[in-house]
């Protein structure tokens, strides 16, 4: 998003986290709890790169459409979160490589979102990135220590 009317509705929708009004744009990522729909697509393409055997693909084909259309939309959706998570660190990551500073938003409300951008049921709001150039520097922050947040065996 980077209509700048839309930007202050956005805003109120995000509890009015000021990101939001004043990067460059916003991406609103949102996941899909109907991936498996594109399965047979993108196995066919890994078969035609070499990445991937005709019998594999088949393998995986049927197992993906006898698993994923029956399971509870929880667990669709939790493997959406999951995929959108991967998906919005990887934005996040080529936008540094490429000079820029990000933002990311899991709080905001995801019913507004949802009515007021039309989002379609099989989609869930999961984050806004806010990128843009840094006006200034970033403030510090601090994390928990990796031996209490990991554990290595």
């Amino acid at each position: 998003m980077e209509d700048q009317n839309t930007k202050k509705e956005l805003c109120q929708i995000a509890i009015n986290q000021e990101s939001v009004e004043t990067s460059s744009a916003v991406i609103a990522v949102l996941g899909d709890t109907e991936m498996y729909k594109n399965v047979d697509r993108i196995y066919r393409m890994n078969v035609e790169a070499g990445f991937m055997d005709q019998a594999t693909n088949e393998r995986m084909d049927d197992y993906t459409m006898n698993s994923y259309p029956n399971a509870p939309k929880e667990t669709r959706v939790s493997i959406a979160n999951f995929d959108a998570g991967l998906v919005s660190m990887q934005l996040m990551l080529i936008a540094k490589s490429k000079g820029y500073d990000t933002v990311t938003m899991g709080g905001f409300n995801k019913q507004q979102f949802i009515e007021k951008f039309d989002v379609p049921e099989r989609y869930v709001p999961i984050v806004l990135i806010a990128i843009g150039k840094s006006a200034g520097p970033s403030f510090q922050t601090t994390r928990l220590p990796l031996n209490e947040v990991a554990k290595f065996i």
